[in-house]
């Protein structure tokens, strides 16, 4: 089976007030769907950004990234880096979350414009691997 993995952004459209129970709704239902669509992955969460990492069978990705683009949460959906891959780096999370992370809104918003392809990929790679970092903390769900 060939594998892919995706990293997107979105600006969130949820009200202060609701988002935090809202992003827990959203975990934990991606984690019950992703483990029957064979995915894993994290999410990062900024109070005003989504950011999230998604591997698999390219037809799941498709599927969940055409339902995400449906989900009212989320706006102006970037999908920032597209790959195939060997190997899992999430392979532990259907879906890792380690809360609210507003310090990291300044590296999602650079992958919003287009700066550049340079930049916009370094930003990518760090933050993919932050996002692998925090997974790692949280431990395996």
């Amino acid at each position: 089976m060939s594998l892919q993995s995706i990293l997107y952004v979105s600006s969130s459209t949820l009200r202060p007030e609701v988002a935090d129970a809202e992003v827990r709704a959203i975990v934990a239902a991606s984690r019950v769907s992703n483990a029957r669509l064979g995915l894993t992955g994290a999410l990062l969460f900024t109070g005003e950004y989504f950011a999230q990492v998604l591997e698999g069978p390219a037809p799941a990705i498709d599927r969940l990234m055409e339902k995400i683009g449906r989900d009212t949460r989320h706006g102006a959906i970037a999908i920032v880096a597209r790959e195939p891959i060997g190997i899992r780096r999430f392979s532990k999370w259907r879906m890792a979350y380690c809360g609210p992370s507003q310090f990291v809104t300044r590296y999602i918003t650079r992958l919003l414009p287009d700066d550049g392809l340079i930049a916009r990929s370094r930003s990518a790679e760090w933050l993919n691997d932050l996002m692998w970092e925090f997974a790692e903390g949280v431990g395996a769900d």
